[in-house]
């Protein structure tokens, strides 16, 4: 009778052991089953977020030739400086802005033919002095974008400097390809940079300062001594948008400033979309660069992903 009971408890067990693996491999496969799931869902919003950005840049693109058809002209009055404000999308929302890049200073205007250009010299030196930043800087940009091994002592570097470095890299000795390049460059810390960003851009062509867009911070670095005062003037000026160069050259708080001509213009050909799509968990930030041609034309440079992420 011992011996049956024996058998029972042993088979009870059995029983139970085979429930608990059971159970264990349910709950896997159903976990391994929302996780399949949840994985779709991302990819698909993933996909539709991209779909969204397309749509975006072909507005942006519409925005702009339809401009250049409607004026000669580029300033902060026209249609294509007005936010695109929230917009409902399928289990979302979508956000973009278009900036005239021409309102900062292309670093890459640094070099004509080669050649360091005084003039954008003395406007960048400016710009990092009344950012509270050492104008010296300037040398080690020209050294990261001339063909050359020289160095312009005593603050420029190339690649004696760079290959010391752990871990060791190059100069670039091309053109800007990117902003965030700077971060190489001798002497530029992460704090330097993010306040610089804002005010400069890269395109590989020389590409003048639109008078009409540029921030009082820029208009205050096309002259020695422009105090924050002249450049909000000049930045409000009654005149603005102004239809010709000559015009802004002929305004009082410019004549006062003794601003020069080189490298101005009221015409713009560079500009930048942000663009912002939010679905559900998936929310993506995307930077595309676009150029504007004499026809009107327009056609994207490069596109850049912000922000990513998935909750």
């Amino acid at each position: 009778m011992k011996s049956h009971y024996r058998q029972q408890g042993i088979a009870l067990i059995t029983v139970m052991l085979v429930l608990a693996i059971a159970s264990v491999a349910v709950v896997s496969m159903s976990t391994a089953r929302q996780m399949d799931i949840r994985r779709t869902e991302n990819q698909l919003r993933t996909t539709q977020a991209w779909e969204y950005v397309y749509g975006l840049e072909s507005w942006a693109q519409h925005s702009l030739q339809s401009d250049s058809e409607a004026n000669k002209v580029d300033s902060l009055d026209d249609s294509w400086s007005q936010p695109l404000p929230t917009t409902a999308i399928v289990e979302g929302t979508m956000q973009a802005d278009i900036e005239d890049l021409q309102g900062r200073i292309n670093l890459n205007n640094l070099l004509v033919e080669g050649k360091a250009s005084e003039q954008d010299v003395r406007r960048l030196k400016r710009l990092l002095l009344n950012l509270k930043m050492k104008p010296e800087l300037v040398e080690a940009m020209l050294d990261w974008i001339d063909k050359d091994m020289e160095i312009r002592y005593p603050h420029g570097a190339e690649d004696e400097t760079y290959t010391r470095l752990k871990p060791a890299y190059r100069s670039g000795n091309r053109l800007f390809t990117d902003v965030s390049e700077l971060l190489l460059v001798q002497g530029i810390t992460q704090e330097q940079y993010q306040a610089l960003r804002p005010y400069v851009y890269v395109t590989d062509q020389y590409a003048p300062i639109n008078i009409n867009t540029a921030s009082a911070t820029v208009l205050r670095c096309l002259a020695d001594d422009i105090s924050t005062g002249q450049a909000e003037s000049i930045f409000l000026s009654r005149d603005k948008p102004f239809g010709k160069l000559e015009d802004f050259l002929k305004d009082e708080a410019v004549t006062d400033a003794a601003i020069d001509k080189y490298g101005l213009d009221v015409i713009s050909n560079h500009f930048l979309l942000v663009g912002q799509i939010d679905m559900g968990k998936t929310h993506l930030k995307v930077e595309s660069q676009l150029q504007r041609n004499k026809d009107g034309q327009v056609k994207l440079v490069k596109r850049q992903r912000k922000g990513l992420m998935h909750g």
